[in-house]
């Protein structure tokens, strides 16, 4: 009987940590370094906060650029069948569209424009519109 019982708690216990490390999938930093954008998340906890913008409160994630301050914000997200539908917001209001995550074999993710406006950023007085499919590389903490 007590053999029974410690396999049972083994069985529960690894399925704790399947359930960790899939969610842990979307929670962290990542950046094209084509298009110098980033992708902060955390699609599980949603308690991210935009540096220096902190008028948002806490989010989802965001998109942001490092040639400019304009963010694109997560106000959404649902992780279905390991991959995350995410809503996203300009920080004006103004435009959104729809996208999808989806984990690659390096635990890196595949960012995929579904509808809605384009992705862009204000660099040198211009628009740098952002391909429908970008690579983001996770990262290190």
């Amino acid at each position: 009987m007590k053999q029974i019982i410690s396999i049972i708690v083994l069985l529960c216990m690894s399925n704790l940590n399947i359930m960790a490390q899939a969610d842990s999938t979307y929670i962290g930093k990542f950046y094209n370094k084509e298009h110098k954008i980033f992708l902060k998340i955390d699609l599980v906890n949603k308690n991210i906060v935009v540096d220096d913008q902190t008028v948002f409160g806490e989010m989802d994630g965001y998109i942001g650029s490092d040639q400019c301050n304009h963010i694109w914000a997560i106000v959404s997200s649902e992780i279905i069948n390991g991959k995350a539908e995410i809503e996203v917001v300009n920080n004006y209001g103004s435009e959104d569209f729809q996208a999808t995550l989806t984990k690659d074999k390096d635990n890196n993710l595949i960012f995929k424009h579904i509808e809605g406006s384009v992705l862009k950023f204000p660099v040198n007085r211009k628009w740098q519109k952002i391909p429908s499919k970008v690579l983001f590389v996770r990262q290190k903490q």
